[in-house]
């Protein structure tokens, strides 16, 4: 029985693709074979394939690009009023590392909220609120989207929906440790009796002078000059600011009537210090100080004053609560991420490379 040329043809093609499926996937590591063994999670394949996108962590194997971790960064770097040429490389590595971990507790949040998403609604004025506060930190609108793509998000659509899962994830946290964090009446008052020598404010004073510098002057001819200046002082002769004006060679002040302003002790050199806050209020005295001579007079005095406790009572609560809610948040996230920690996969390696663009 003679075979028709077609069927001769689709034999011919099928033996060829037989071959080539036999030598990509038996006998040699084939584009086909390396597609396969990727798509089924093979470690070798996978990690390849992460270094080509630069996928610095995987969360239930979902990616975190090494752009969004520099994009965090970024934020940071933007609240302090630096930018990334002001970053070491150890510093960028640990900056990264934090965002990192930032991140991948996102990422595990999210998993969970998902389960949990109608306890924890998210109204539209809520991300309307979100999407405002995130778009204020770009000046134009090319800004915007670059920081959009950096981030993986296809469009403003995806923006809301990651905008709405973060509100969601706060909230789930913060019901979360929300009974770690509440602060009694009584341990608001204990925390005030145990701590008010540090609630106390110290004892101050104001102070003018006349400052003739060591590096400048001899001692007697220092000396003679500041008596003479109390002289005419005291006299009422001249006023103390007209003779700091023309006499004193501290230029910060000269020409404020030598005001030094309102000082604390533990602030000030002790060889300043000492002498200073042992002077009555009004009367004028030389001292002497490793830099110089000063003609020094006390303007104004305030004594050691503690605050009430129903005066410092919100400020006492919102610190607790404040210093609690950062330690629950710290340990839940911890126990979260030892819970999850086979889910997670993080390519160290990769924090130290150069920055994304």
């Amino acid at each position: 029985m003679k075979m028709s040329s077609k069927f001769v043809i689709r034999l011919g093609l099928w033996s060829v693709l037989m071959l080539y499926l036999l030598f990509d996937l038996v006998l040699f590591n084939g584009p086909l074979k390396r597609s396969v063994r990727k798509m089924q999670g093979f470690p070798e394949e996978k990690l390849a394939s992460d270094m080509e996108r630069q996928v610095v962590a995987r969360v239930f194997d979902k990616p975190i690009l090494l752009s969004q971790v520099d994009y965090g960064v970024d934020k940071i770097l933007w609240r302090t009023g630096r930018t990334r040429n002001d970053v070491s490389k150890s510093e960028r590595i640990a900056l990264r590392n934090s965002v990192l971990q930032e991140l991948i507790d996102q990422y595990i949040f999210r998993i969970k909220v998902k389960l949990n998403a109608d306890e924890y609604p998210v109204s539209d004025e809520e991300i309307e609120a979100a999407l405002r506060r995130f778009a204020s930190r770009f000046t134009t609108k090319d800004e915007l989207f670059k920081a959009m793509d950096d981030m993986g998000f296809e469009g403003e659509k995806e923006l809301r929906f990651r905008l709405a899962a973060k509100l969601q994830q706060d909230k789930y946290l913060e019901a979360h440790i929300a009974p770690g964090i509440v602060v009694s009446e009584e341990e608001a008052k204990q925390w005030y009796e145990d701590h008010k020598k540090e609630l106390t404010t110290p004892a101050s004073l104001r102070a003018r002078h006349i400052f003739l510098a060591a590096l400048t002057n001899k001692e007697e001819e220092a000396t003679q000059k500041l008596e003479d200046a109390l002289k005419k002082i005291t006299s009422q002769e001249e006023t103390f600011e007209n003779l700091a004006a023309s006499l004193s060679e501290d230029e910060r002040n000269k020409n404020s009537g030598g005001d030094l302003g309102w000082m604390t002790q533990s602030r000030l050199p002790l060889d300043f210090s000492t002498p200073v806050f042992a002077l009555p209020k009004g009367k004028a005295q030389i001292i002497r100080t490793k830099l110089g001579w000063h003609l020094i007079e006390v303007t104004d005095k305030k004594e050691p004053q503690l605050r009430s406790y129903e005066e410092l009572k919100p400020e006492i609560f919102a610190s607790l609560e404040t210093t609690r809610r950062k330690a629950a948040i710290k340990d839940y996230r911890e126990r979260l991420r030892y819970r999850e920690k086979e889910h997670v996969i993080i390519h160290q390696d990769m924090l130290e490379d150069d920055w994304t663009h």
